[in-house]
C-alpha cells in the first residue's frame, strides 16, 4: 500500500477513536484525564502483543535496541506522554471541534520540521494543501468559536504533537511500526503514571469493570490510527503531510453529527469547509 493509502484509513480510525474519547472523558465518574491517556496507551500495547506475533515480526522485537534510535523514542514517549494528557484535557468542553483548530497547529510544526530535518519537499502545492486543510478547520468552526478553559491545552498538546510526529517518522525509517507500539506505547503509560501517579490511581480506584469498556472501544480506535500513521511515515510518507491530512478528521465525524446525531446547524459552512479539506487532500496525496 502506499503512504496515501495509509493515511486516508487513519482519518477514519481517528474519528471513531475521538468520538469514543470524547464520551469517555465526559461520562459521570469516569476517569480523569491522565488516567485515561495511561490506561488507553496501555491497553493499545496489549493488543500490539498478538499482533507482532500474527505479522511474524517477533524475530524484530529487540532490533529498536540495535539502532541509533533509542535515545528517540525514550524522549519522543516523554513529551508525548504530557502531550496525550493536555490533548484529553480539552476535550474535556462542549466545544471540541474547536480543540481541534488549535490542535490541527501540531502540522506547522511538524512541516518545517520535516523541512529542517529530513529534507522533505519545498513546493508551493504542498504548502497550498496544508493551507486549505488548516483554513477548512478554522471555517468549520467560525459560529461555533466559543472559547472554553480547556480549549488552550488543546493549542500546547498541538505543539508538543508537532515534535512527536516528526520523531515518529525519524524512527520510522528504521523499525516497523508494531515494534515500535511495543515498545514506545508501554513508556508513554509509564512516563504519565510516574508524573501523575495519585491521580491515576484515585481515578482508577473503585471503578467497575463496564468503566473500561469505552478505553478499550477507544483504544481499538486509537491503535488503528497509530499503526496506519506510522505506516505511513514508513512507506515514504512526509510527515507534514501525513500530519496535515491527518487533521481532516473533524470531517469524519461532522459527516457523523449529521447523518446519526442529526446536527443540522451551519451545513452551508461545514460543506464549504468540507470541499477545502477534499482540495487539500488532493493537494497533498494525488495531485
Amino acid at each position: 500500500m502506499s503512504w496515501f493509502s495509509f493515511v486516508i484509513f487513519s482519518i477514519f480510525a481517528l474519528a471513531f477513536a475521538e468520538l469514543s474519547q470524547q464520551k469517555l472523558l465526559n461520562l459521570k465518574n469516569g476517569f480523569n484525564e491522565r488516567a485515561s491517556a495511561v490506561l488507553t496507551f496501555g491497553f493499545q500495547f496489549i493488543l500490539s502483543i498478538p499482533l507482532v506475533f500474527i505479522f511474524g515480526l517477533d524475530d524484530e522485537i529487540f532490533s529498536i535496541f540495535r539502532t541509533s534510535v533509542w535515545q528517540q523514542v525514550l524522549f519522543g514517549t516523554f513529551i508525548a506522554s504530557f502531550g496525550m494528557v493536555l490533548y484529553l484535557k480539552s476535550f474535556k468542553v462542549k466545544n471540541i471541534s474547536f480543540s481541534a483548530i488549535l490542535i490541527s497547529s501540531s502540522a506547522i510544526i511538524s512541516t518545517f520540521l520535516g523541512i529542517l530535518f529530513f529534507s522533505e519537499s519545498v513546493t508551493g502545492l504542498k504548502f497550498f494543501g496544508i493551507f486549505l486543510i488548516l483554513a477548512a478547520v478554522v471555517v468549520v468552526n467560525f459560529k461555533n468559536a466559543d472559547i472554553e478553559k480547556n480549549h488552550i491545552f488543546g493549542l500546547f498538546a498541538g505543539l508538543i504533537f508537532g515534535v512527536a510526529f516528526t520523531i515518529d517518522k525519524s524512527v520510522m525509517q528504521d523499525i516497523q511500526p508494531l515494534v515500535y507500539i511495543f515498545w514506545s506505547f508501554p513508556l508513554i503509560s509509564i512516563w504519565g503514571l510516574s508524573f501523575g501517579y495519585k491521580k491515576v490511581t484515585c481515578s482508577i480506584k473503585g471503578k467497575k469493570f463496564s468503566a473500561y469498556k469505552p478505553i478499550a472501544i477507544s483504544g481499538i480506535g486509537y491503535l488503528l490510527f497509530n499503526i496506519a500513521t506510522f505506516s505511513a511515515y514508513h512507506a515514504g510518507g512526509e510527515v507534514g503531510r501525513v500530519d496535515a491530512i491527518n487533521t481532516t478528521y473533524i470531517f469524519i465525524i461532522i459527516l457523523f453529527e449529521y447523518f446519526f446525531l442529526k446536527s443540522k446547524s451551519g451545513v452551508k459552512r461545514k460543506l464549504i469547509a468540507t470541499f477545502l479539506a477534499f482540495l487539500g487532500i488532493l493537494s497533498l496525496g494525488i495531485i
